[in-house]
């Protein structure tokens, strides 16, 4: 599996209306292509001197789909967010390689 992390600061401005367009236009024009199948939303959970932070998980089963979605995708969708909530949020991307993944073993009842 291969992750696109998006982090995000926010600035308390903007975050109620920032929070609603991520969930209602920008997460699905990110999976509307099929590239990436699935996103993970969470809130960075330290204390900010300026701002809440944001990490927003979007999954590609394969690695030639998510170089397909940044090369045909991405930038136009990510332009949008940037005009729309610029200067008031920053953000940054990592591509993740997953390399290892565990859970714990059910519990016996």
């Amino acid at each position: 599996m291969y992750i696109y992390n998006i982090t995000f600061n926010v600035d308390p401005e903007i975050e109620q209306a920032w929070l609603h367009y991520i969930q209602n236009t920008f997460i699905p024009q990110m999976l509307k292509s099929g590239l990436l199948n699935k996103s993970v939303t969470s809130k960075i959970m330290v204390d900010e001197a300026q701002g809440t932070s944001y990490s927003i998980q979007f999954m590609a089963d394969k690695q030639e789909d998510l170089k397909k979605f940044i090369k045909e995708e991405l930038y136009p969708i990510l332009n949008q967010l940037h005009l729309k909530f610029s200067p008031k949020m920053v953000y940054f991307a990592t591509e993740l390689d997953v390399i290892d993944q565990q859970e714990h073993p059910q519990k016996p009842e």
